[in-house]
């Protein structure tokens, strides 16, 4: 076939609503040959998630077309029946999803998962089912061309089994299945540390090669985009508002959304001005180590009696008003580290010592009290938020749980609470659903100092945000810091991150400390391997996002 694999003209969505249509995209014309790999990128918002899936026919059901046509290979896609679509959707255009736990069910093999959409492909196809046998030889081939290793061993392992980069490759896998012409990408690094996020690029750029595969990335992570994408169109409020290569756009953006988007990625190799937390007469400062961790060890054994040592033998010392970095790949215990300094999760052995007191040994409501004085920010805000509660019950809740207060002191500090998040009062009558990602965080980190506590533990609190809320929310918590005299434990896989917000940091691999000190020095001479090629393989992610792709992939 001559002429575009995918052709996009004029396109027009809304949205039905309760207040009208919304318009949801605008006036969209994107062109996409084979052998193409197109990035799409933009905020929270913008667009970009429903163009794609309307183009794979699964848009909103309250959606309607106003204008315009998808066209797939010289056919129109935007009236199929759905049992038209059925041999298109999954065999001809593929999609890799964003969250795998989300897509992959807890209750069956991986083998089993693979294999069912092989079947069902077949099915669709027209063709007859090929045996439980066949299938099981073409599963394993797809988890050996995604780079998996021991496939005939994965093929009876659970999702739970599997780290987030290895399910990400069995989602992958699963795309492959109907041998798609085009494969479309949705955020399919969000989440990932640096290492395995460059596993997953390079695991789609051999795939593209061998295969011959279109592809259509989408992803807020421009450094992601530049690694995989020729081509690049930037969506901001439904509309495209620049495309073009990607080498040219990330050199010479035009419109002023894109050079703002480029603007707030942070850049891993510039030092950031830090901004120091001051003492008031409220919140006095007080000399040396708030927090301490002496020895830690979180030991889990397996029902064959195995054990594995998820943190071990740490031992870290937090000054009052520092912003204490903790960074390492998945799997390496930071996350369980965080919550072992709260005592969500009780530690195996050793001590934890916060103002100068060991709280290990506490229970009951001397726990509960020291509990106000530290406070957990959790990496995703829509699942840290009960839906069922306005975001005004979600702020209030541990003030009715650990004070006194009457509702109507309690109403007040929940203003005075959003006031100092920046966001409207008239918000706490709103359910989650009904603010953004970057709004949702903010409300996360207002129920966090709703009892004025002096340390937040904040385990990932932008890895799924946009880079310009994530900007924002940056911004925001180092002047919440300095206002209010807080101490920050902060978690992140995202190094440019780490440099820009935090004065000292501790590596974690495998539950041990690798190298700690000073942020700048660790950053500017690390000494440790490891820390070496962590801060490489961010240098390449944030190199690609200013330069775009390599001169030698650009047709």
């Amino acid at each position: 076939m001559t002429g575009p694999l995918l052709n996009i003209k004029n396109y027009r969505l809304d949205i039905g609503t309760f207040d009208g249509p919304v318009h949801v995209l605008k006036d969209i014309n994107l062109t996409v040959n084979r052998g193409d790999t197109l990035g799409i990128v933009g905020e929270s918002g913008s667009g970009k998630t429903v163009l794609v899936r309307s183009v794979l026919g699964i848009g909103p059901k309250n959606s309607k077309v106003i204008e315009g046509s998808i066209t797939f290979d010289g056919q129109d896609i935007t009236a199929l029946s759905e049992r038209d679509w059925t041999k298109i959707r999954g065999i001809r255009i593929s999609m890799i999803f964003q969250d795998p736990m989300t897509y992959l069910n807890p209750l069956f093999t991986v083998g089993r998962q693979i294999s069912d959409v092989i079947a069902a492909h077949e099915k669709a196809g027209g063709q007859g089912v090929s045996s439980k046998a066949a299938r099981r030889v073409r599963t394993e081939e797809l988890l050996d061309q995604v780079g998996l290793p021991n496939p005939a061993m994965l093929f009876s392992q659970y999702p739970h089994q599997l780290s987030g980069g290895m399910r990400q490759r069995v989602l992958i896998a699963m795309a492959l299945a109907g041998k798609p012409d085009l494969l479309i990408a949705d955020e399919p690094t969000t989440a990932l540390d640096v290492t395995v996020q460059a596993q997953v690029l390079d695991l789609i750029n051999s795939l593209v090669e061998k295969l011959n595969l279109t592809v259509i990335m989408i992803s807020h992570d421009i450094g992601a985009i530049a690694t995989i994408a020729k081509r690049c169109a930037v969506m901001y409020k439904g509309e495209i508002v620049e495309q073009g290569l990607t080498a040219d756009i990330l050199s010479r953006p035009q419109h002023e959304y894109t050079q703002r988007l480029l603007a707030a990625v942070p850049d891993i190799d510039a030092a950031a001005a830090k901004v120091a937390a001051e003492s008031s007469p409220a919140n006095p400062a007080k000399p040396g180590a708030l927090l301490q961790a002496i020895d830690l060890k979180k030991i889990y054994r397996s029902q064959s009696g195995t054990e594995f040592a998820a943190v071990d033998g740490i031992s870290l010392s937090v000054k009052t008003g520092e912003i204490f970095g903790v960074v390492g790949e998945s799997g390496s215990g930071k996350s369980t580290l965080a919550r072992m300094l709260l005592r969500l999760i009780e530690p195996t052995s050793g001590d934890i010592i916060f103002d100068g007191q060991s709280i290990s040994g506490l229970t009951g409501e001397p726990l509960r009290q020291m509990r106000r004085h530290m406070q957990f920010v959790f990496q995703n805000p829509h699942s840290a938020l009960n839906g069922r509660h306005t975001i005004g019950d979600a702020i209030g809740e541990p003030l009715h749980i650990q004070t006194g207060m009457s509702r109507r002191d309690i109403e007040a500090r929940t203003e005075a609470l959003l006031d100092i998040v920046q966001l409207p009062k008239m918000f706490k009558y709103r359910y989650p659903h009904e603010l953004s990602g970057g709004q949702k965080q903010r409300v996360c980190i207002a129920r966090a100092i709703a009892l004025n506590p002096r340390l937040l533990i904040l385990d990932e609190p932008t890895s799924a945000l946009d880079i310009s809320v994530q900007a924002q929310v940056l911004d925001f918590l180092q002047q919440l810091r300095a206002e209010l005299n807080l101490t920050y434990v902060f978690i992140s896989h995202n190094l440019a991150v780490i440099r820009q917000i935090c004065d000292r940091t501790i590596v974690m691999k495998r539950g041990e400390i690798v190298e700690q000190g000073d942020t700048e020095q660790i950053f500017l001479s690390p000494r440790q391997d490891y820390t070496k090629a962590l801060i490489e393989s961010g240098r390449k992610t944030s190199r690609a996002a200013s330069l775009g792709p390599r001169a030698d992939r650009i047709r």
